[in-house]
């Protein structure tokens, strides 16, 4: 799973809003990716049924270029197994295949989006059951999720532009 992937699949409970406001997206980012992967694939398919026409139709007009000493025509199958062995036909289909790879691995990263959107729903319910209150039987959970949020928002207000000309000020 690439990082990216990663990086957009966590879910903080201290930041329920964020996360519900930028599902859509994400899930429209992903869906994207999908469909793009889809669409390598099936161009790569298309190229590849014309490279085996372009090469079936080379070797039943030039068959002893491919190999064939024999004064009868050469077979369905012999044709076939040439076209299939030449080198562009066999580069293609390992893109082709590669293709495949990509598009499985984008349909598994729009599944766990729509699984990151259920996972959101359930905390969402949890939060609003009070489930992270500190009155909770995960208080050390809730004390952990408040002192995250308070480092983030020490971190954001370090970024400030107007805390940073006050640090500077102050030098």
């Amino acid at each position: 799973m690439s990082e990216s992937l990663k990086d957009d699949l966590r879910l903080d409970i201290t930041e329920l809003d964020r996360h519900a406001l930028d599902q859509p997206a994400l899930y429209a980012e992903w869906s994207k990716k999908w469909a793009e992967a889809i669409l390598v694939r099936d161009r790569l398919k298309e190229q590849i049924a014309a490279k085996k026409a372009e090469v079936d139709d080379d070797v039943r007009s030039r068959p002893r270029d491919y190999g064939w000493d024999m004064d009868k025509n050469p077979t369905e199958t012999w044709i076939s197994n040439q076209v299939m062995l030449h080198t562009e036909v066999v580069e293609l289909v390992e893109k082709m295949l590669q293709a495949q790879y990509e598009v499985n691995m984008m349909s598994v990263a729009k599944e766990a989006m729509e699984h990151r959107m259920n996972s959101l729903r359930i905390m969402t319910e949890l939060y609003k059951g009070n489930y992270f209150s500190a009155t909770s039987r995960s208080s050390e959970f809730h004390q952990e999720a408040v002192e995250k949020h308070n480092d983030q928002q020490r971190e954001d207000l370090d970024k400030h532009p107007r805390m940073i000309a006050r640090k500077m000020i102050k030098r």
